[in-house]
């Protein structure tokens, strides 16, 4: 689905009568998990390539980013679980617990530390990196809506489902709109039938850099061209880190992610 076909999607405020939409997100999901297993089983050396921390969705496990995980690697980077189980929103320990999961990856290495959020746990890589940027190479987002007002979507009542809390009311200080002090870059969707375009995308002032791709919400973990907008995002923010990966090597995963995108 093209851009201008998707445009209609774009900055609706309520999905709540788009069951088509969602049918649709439920096709991607289901699309995207099917083939997940048959993957390449193959070792790299990675020690050169940049550390990459995935942060799932809403509701999701380190299981639905695994696609993505694998792409990462076979690119040359070295992504790792978050290790949390499932993520049910904001909590008042939520930076502690990120900063012990950054603890045993900088263990032995205190470099900083790519953060890749998808949905809700972009949001989270944004807030944790305004209060230690420090430990924060950058931060990429796919389809994270950290802008404007949600309070009144189908998505607030089901994050206040899950999380507890009000949207509008989390159990941590944050300003979602405002930009982490490190280099920032949202991948978005005008085909996202869960989060408006205008949110995941941000103001020219909300990110450093914003790239346009053509996906499901559901689907941003193993879609191809999400996985090519984040090695551009690399590119773009960390350039020392994008250049230690050798420009030959494919990305493979099931699903969307396939052979020869560095081609």
């Amino acid at each position: 689905m093209t851009g201008t076909e998707c445009d209609w999607l774009a900055d609706r405020k309520s999905l709540s009568d788009s069951t088509v939409h969602m049918l649709r997100e439920c096709w991607f999901l289901a699309r995207s998990l099917v083939p997940a297993g048959r993957v390449l089983r193959r070792r790299f050396n990675n020690r050169g390539g940049a550390r990459i921390l995935l942060l799932p969705g809403l509701f999701a496990t380190d299981a639905a980013m695994r696609p993505m995980r694998i792409a990462l690697r076979y690119a040359g980077y070295r992504p790792y679980r978050w290790g949390q189980g499932r993520n049910l929103g904001a909590s008042a320990d939520m930076f502690d617990r990120l900063d012990r999961r950054l603890d045993q990856l900088q263990r032995r290495d205190d470099r900083p530390v790519i953060l890749l959020g998808w949905s809700f746990g972009g949001l989270m890589a944004r807030e944790y990196a305004k209060v230690a940027p420090h430990r924060v190479r950058a931060v990429i987002t796919l389809g994270s809506p950290f802008s404007g007002d949600l309070s009144a979507t189908m998505l607030a009542r089901v994050y206040e489902w899950i999380a507890g809390h009000r949207v509008d009311a989390p159990p941590i200080e944050c300003t979602l709109s405002e930009k982490p002090p490190v280099p920032t870059v949202a991948i978005w969707s005008r085909c996202d039938g869960v989060i408006p375009a205008s949110a995941a995308r941000g103001a020219t002032t909300e990110a450093d850099h914003r790239i346009e791709v053509s996906c499901a919400h559901l689907a941003f973990p193993s879609d191809r061209g999400a996985l090519a907008a984040i090695l551009d995002a690399i590119a773009r923010c960390c350039p020392e880190e994008a250049m230690s990966v050798p420009a030959h090597r494919p990305a493979f995963a099931g699903g969307d992610l396939v052979r020869g995108l560095a081609a």
